[in-house]
């Protein structure tokens, strides 16, 4: 009776094959809900929301004013360095992400149009950076330390765009 299986585990194993069946035919469902997401997601997901509408006055002021080109592009390239920086850190089960990524996108307001002169335009991209700067300072505190440090990179960032876009200075 060394030998293989005995004849008592295969008729064992051939009881339990509809109750391991039954538990794949539910799928990861049976696993149950996924658990809530921490608060600091929430912090990240705004940030995030920030910087896409950030990228989208930067993308309306150079449709408008396409002279600014030059002294903005790279303005507009560490917005997006920080947009992937954040999304890094944002780590969501597929299924869940994918939902809210379509209900948010549909929900997204289009960015105001974007002052066609290069000053007003400057004004405009200067303004919302300080805004931007002043929301995040504002979210560091319910931050973990890590994603604080982030986040105070990024208003450091934005607050320094803010000053390139001041009056009678050339950003870049």
């Amino acid at each position: 009776m060394g030998r293989g299986a005995t004849r008592r585990s295969v008729l064992a194993a051939a009881a339990s094959l509809p109750v391991v069946a039954a538990g794949c035919s539910k799928g990861i469902g049976a696993l149950g809900t996924p658990p809530r997401p921490s608060p600091d997601v929430a912090v990240v997901r705004d940030a995030i929301d920030a910087e896409t509408s950030m990228i989208a006055r930067y993308n309306a002021v150079l449709t408008a004013v396409p002279a600014l080109a030059g002294s903005l592009r790279p303005l507009l390239q560490q917005h997006h360095e920080h947009l992937a920086r954040l999304r890094a850190r944002l780590i969501e089960p597929r299924a869940s992400s994918q939902a809210e990524d379509t209900s948010s996108a549909a929900a997204t307001p289009a960015p105001p149009q974007a002052p066609s002169t290069p000053a007003a335009a400057q004004n405009y991209l200067r303004l919302a950076e300080q805004a931007a700067a002043s929301t995040l300072l504002g979210k560091i505190t319910a931050a973990p330390p890590s994603l604080a440090q982030l986040l105070a990179s990024i208003a450091a960032s934005e607050a320094t765009h803010a000053l390139l876009l001041a009056p009678g200075r050339r950003p870049g």
